[in-house]
């Protein structure tokens, strides 16, 4: 009997030394497996992308443009994988983005290099003494040619630049992978020798130009013809009028403009309240869009401002969406709260005929962006009720060739200041998207503008109640029947043994 009982005993052992064996093994094997995935998924990225919005998915548009590129490219993060969401959450976002790329083109090579144990790697890509590199920093490069990143620039954040909200991972990288490879791209010109900003005051807006695939150029119309290969022309606050017709032993600038326009053009035109008066060939050129100055007044709005007390930097308000101006921003007004676009020394303009209406049954003029009702007009000193009036308009002429229709557009806006860096650069104001979005609408094929951000609010999974119902009963019985299921078997071999 006691030989019995040992033996018992010691099977009994047995069974919980094989019992703590295979939990260990099983456990083993989970983590080991477990990190094999991980591994696996964050290289090849094995992700589903159940977000309303694909907040992490390459879009067609970005697609698109790389199909294009050929030339090897590298994307250098500044950190080792590991340690990426430990660095920032959001430069994961950036992360994932260009692992999708990576996996998609064998042309895009994703590395990982430790800044501050491989100081050295990166000595090449400082362009400046006084340049830093951050363990957040992105590198894009191919050739001899490369891009340095902050990570802020992948993203959009509210009016006090505190809050994220939208994530443009996909736009500054396709913009900065075209921009190192040379792709071809569509110029943009900037009318010089009237006195106009052409050269560090128009910085901003010439880089937002080349972030938007186009190659900028600067052209004196008295002596150079507009390629047809053009697309847009920035007339940026000029000082002295362009040549018109009538003036024997000169060139017609004015007539260059319009066969540009002919063209299918778009014309970019900002002007100073100062200098407007003194732009006569320019601004009856403008009539016939059905757009006109009201030089030497400026619009007052201490009840829409901000910075100023004088009330001359003032928040503009946007025009009804389903109009031909309110196409311009639709991108941005499907947000709860809409970003502020902000207009300084403003002048308003006059559209000459019914808003909305048509001239010789072809050329549409609308506001986009106009005054408060609160404003106020200042002329010659003295102050007088404005209301909401037109600061920014944009036209469209439409011609039909072969049956296909096709349209030349003209943008004008009382205020050169709209185009102050300090506007354009800050992720809180929306006067980038504004020109963004006129580009856009102007229908180049290659416009880098197509490719929008994703707004990081709208990250809820787009599955129904019962769907997520059905998922989570599927996930939290799953595991636990499966272990059921083995310790019933092993309860059944012991009992049985």
């Amino acid at each position: 009997m006691r030989r019995f009982k040992r033996q018992n005993n010691e099977r009994k052992k047995n069974y919980i030394l094989m019992s703590t064996a295979i939990t260990a093994i099983v456990i083993a094997v989970a983590v080991v497996a477990n990190i094999c995935f991980f591994a696996l998924a964050t290289h090849f990225v094995w992700y589903i992308d159940m977000t309303k919005g694909q907040v992490f998915s390459l879009s067609k548009e970005a697609k698109a443009f790389l199909d294009e590129v050929d030339a090897d490219v590298n994307i250098y993060f500044t950190v080792e994988a590991d340690k990426i969401i430990s660095a920032s959450p959001y430069l994961n976002y950036v992360y994932r983005t260009a692992l999708e790329m990576e996996a998609d083109y064998d042309n895009i090579n994703v590395e990982c290099v430790d800044i501050i144990k491989n100081p050295g790697f990166f000595k090449k890509y400082y362009q400046t003494l006084a340049q830093e590199i951050y363990s957040t920093s992105v590198i894009i490069e191919s050739g001899t040619e490369f891009r340095l990143y902050y990570l802020d620039a992948f993203f959009i954040t509210d009016e006090d630049g505190e809050n994220i909200w939208a994530y443009q991972g996909e736009y500054k990288f396709v913009s900065a992978i075209l921009s190192v490879t040379d792709a071809e791209m569509p110029p943009v010109y900037f009318t010089a020798s009237h006195g106009e900003k052409v050269g560090e005051e128009s910085l901003a807006l010439k880089n937002l130009f080349s972030d938007a695939g186009f190659e900028v150029r600067n052209i004196d119309l008295s002596k150079e013809d507009i390629s047809d290969d053009a697309r847009i022309v920035i007339i940026n606050d000029p000082t002295y009028d362009f040549i018109g017709i009538g003036e024997e032993g000169t060139v017609n600038e004015i007539a260059k403009l319009d066969a540009f326009l002919d063209r299918k053009g778009c014309l970019m035109v900002f002007t100073s309240p100062e200098y407007a008066g003194n732009l006569t060939n320019l601004s009856e050129f403008l009539e016939e869009w059905g757009i006109s100055f009201n030089p030497d007044t400026y619009v007052k709005d201490t009840e829409n401002s901000i910075g100023s007390p004088d009330g001359k930097t003032i928040v503009a308000k946007y025009t009804e969406e389903d109009t031909l101006g309110g196409s311009i921003y639709s991108d941005i007004s499907s947000l709860d709260t809409m970003p502020k676009t902000i207009l300084k020394n403003a002048m308003p303009l006059n559209i000459l005929w019914e808003e909305n209406s048509q001239l010789d049954g072809t050329v549409w003029v609308s506001p986009i962006l106009l005054s408060h009702e609160s404003a106020k007009l200042v002329e010659n000193g003295e102050t007088k009720d404005l209301g909401s009036v037109p600061l920014m308009t944009i036209s469209r002429d439409m011609t039909i060739v072969d049956n296909e229709e096709y349209y030349s557009y003209v943008v004008a806006c009382g205020s050169a200041d709209y185009l102050n860096a300090t506007y354009l650069t800050s992720n809180s104001y929306a006067n980038a998207d504004i020109i963004y979005s006129a580009i856009k609408i102007t229908g180049r094929e290659r416009i880098l503008a197509s490719i929008e951000y994703k707004v990081l609010d709208n990250t809820e999974l787009d599955i129904t109640t019962a769907e997520a119902n059905r998922w989570t009963v599927i996930l939290t019985v799953t595991l636990p029947v499966v272990i059921a299921a083995c310790g019933t078997v092993v309860w059944i071999r012991r009992k049985n043994a």
